[in-house]
């Protein structure tokens, strides 16, 4: 094993330089810690306090708590040209549409936005899959995204999933999960006869074990 010079030897052998060392080392744990599980605690903190709101007060903001003659309908669907809904998880997100799934630098920087709907299957108007993803988090502390589909674990079979494309709603119910292989897309080249849209993200949240998936049909279209 290779010794250490001995001027290096020295300093670190020194109480202050030692102590020096070992809080650097400390706070680069921290930090990468935050940098890591940062985006989960956020989201996870955004789910509970909305979940509060709606169960005890039976309000879906301060706002409308507050001033609860106020219709909030508009001012809770921040994207109606491009976004995405899901009611039971709060969630409110922007969509942006074909993206590339094999180009790490297209999908990069459309997930450091919101959910990416991939290039080639169909957009909401049409009759075949949607594919949308997006990161439960990233554990690569060089690469984090936002960790806006953390909370599809909580889903149920019959929960909405709302989809605006061009100021146009499109209402869907989930109909089932599954938990799947990082590289199986088999799912890509089966029949539905029902227009449908896949959800797709990291599992467990923070890892790439897996992917979960979750499958939602085509409700009715709205104004």
């Amino acid at each position: 094993m290779p010794k250490l010079p001995t001027t290096a030897r020295r300093l670190l052998t020194h109480p202050a330089v030692f102590f020096s060392v070992v809080a650097l080392c400390i706070v680069i744990f921290i930090l990468s810690m935050i940098l890591t599980y940062g985006p989960i605690v956020l989201v996870e903190a955004r789910y509970q306090y909305k979940r509060i709101l709606s169960e005890v007060f039976h309000a879906d903001s301060l706002r409308s708590l507050i001033l609860p003659t106020i219709n909030t309908d508009r001012i809770g669907v921040k994207y109606r040209e491009f976004g995405m809904e899901i009611p039971e998880i709060y969630l409110n997100e922007p969509v942006v549409f074909n993206v590339d799934p094999n180009n790490p630098d297209e999908y990069k920087a459309a997930l450091s936005k919101g959910i990416a709907h991939a290039a080639g299957t169909d957009l909401p108007p049409y009759q075949g899959l949607g594919y949308y993803f997006a990161h439960s988090s990233s554990p690569e502390l060089k690469n984090q995204y936002n960790a806006v589909f953390y909370l599809l674990g909580k889903l149920q079979v019959g929960d909405s999933v709302n989809l605006w494309y061009e100021n146009n709603k499109y209402e869907y119910q989930i109909v089932h999960t599954v938990i799947t292989e990082p590289d199986d897309v088999s799912f890509l080249n089966q029949p539905y006869e029902v227009p449908t849209i896949v959800l797709q993200t990291c599992w467990p949240p923070g890892t790439t074990q897996k992917r979960l998936l979750l499958f939602a049909e085509r409700k009715r279209l709205t104004q």
